[in-house]
């Protein structure tokens, strides 16, 4: 073979081997998708995942699995995702606690951002401060009022110590002055057990998960700390609407893939998303889990990851919570 022939066979190798990649991405998916999700069966995080993965099966004509890979505060999840083939086959269903971490975890093996290719955010979860029917309080004024009139009476009930529940609620207390006495459980249900035996006084929390005992009467709702109200409770008011603007938190979900997902599996998997979060029956299913669908674009993710690491951490700070490790 003469020099010119073999530099041209290695050439056309050469451009075969860039293109494998594109050619790939223009076929996918070509099997079984895995969604991965940081949180045992039966949570929010885990049926939102599940309500989406059918739809996805069905508009991408391959199934998406939900694999749970529960543990530390979601980071075994991530961790196993950061780590995977980024061609498309392995996501991650991703909650607050993701951008979270950094704030709570110094040995962290992934980074949020850099570790990871945003696809879409999928809802937000609005959180709501809720009251025992005990204290006799009926809005946000009354809660302060009350409070105030008997410093170190209330305890707060947090659901886990790095929950971003757990820091809006210290992070509303600091900066109105308040003396409540945090409360620290193992996950939302024993939180929740001593909220209705009174043991516990006020909680900031996700709306689904209280949504149950608020329509049935058993716990007070005082406010919703997102900027404008909630269609899963338009009665109840936000925060800055009962004289405390600008206090804004909610938490959220949203599909991410490790770093180096080709553009093109990006692409499509967005537009898929976009179509199943239009669905008026996915937005019924997400409703009843006390979840506002909301997507986005993959760059919006990627500024909302980057935005939200840098507040989790100034409000970790201000509020005094330490690292786990």
């Amino acid at each position: 073979m003469t020099i010119k022939k073999t530099f041209l066979f290695a050439a056309c190798a050469l451009s075969l081997t860039a293109a494998a990649p594109a050619l790939h991405a223009q076929t996918w998916p070509e099997r079984p998708i895995k969604l991965v999700v940081g949180f045992p069966p039966g949570g929010s995080t885990d049926l939102a995942a599940r309500f989406l993965a059918k739809r996805l099966s069905q508009s991408l004509g391959q199934t998406v699995l939900v694999d749970n890979k529960a543990g530390a505060a979601g980071n075994i999840a991530a961790e196993a995702v950061s780590r995977s083939t980024p061609d498309g086959y392995t996501l991650l269903m991703a909650a607050t606690s993701f951008a979270a971490a950094p704030a709570f975890f110094d040995k962290l093996s992934w980074d949020p951002v850099k570790d990871f290719s945003a696809v879409s955010q999928v809802a937000t979860v609005p959180i709501m401060v809720v009251a025992t029917p005990g204290l006799g309080v009926k809005n946000l004024q009354e809660l302060v009022a009350y409070s105030k009139a008997n410093p170190g009476k209330l305890n707060l009930a947090s659901p886990g110590a790095t929950t971003l529940t757990r820091l809006s609620g210290e992070q509303f207390a600091k900066t109105v002055g308040l003396d409540w006495t945090t409360v620290h459980y193992k996950g939302g249900a024993p939180a929740m057990q001593d909220m209705l035996a009174g043991h516990a006084h006020v909680m900031f929390a996700n709306i689904s998960d209280v949504i149950g005992q608020v329509k049935a009467g058993k716990l007070v709702p005082i406010a919703v700390a997102t900027p404008k109200r909630t269609a899963i409770a338009p009665e109840v008011p936000t925060i800055a609407e009962s004289g405390y603007p600008g206090f804004s938190f909610s938490t959220w979900q949203a599909v991410v893939g490790p770093v180096g997902l080709p553009a093109e599996v990006v692409g499509k998997l967005n537009a898929e998303i976009r179509k199943a979060m239009a669905d008026p029956e996915i937005q019924k299913q997400f409703m009843g889990l006390g979840t506002d669908a909301a997507v986005g674009s993959p760059q919006e993710l990627t500024a909302l990851l980057v935005e939200e690491v840098a507040k989790i951490k100034s409000v970790a700070k201000a509020v005094g919570a330490t690292n786990i490790n």
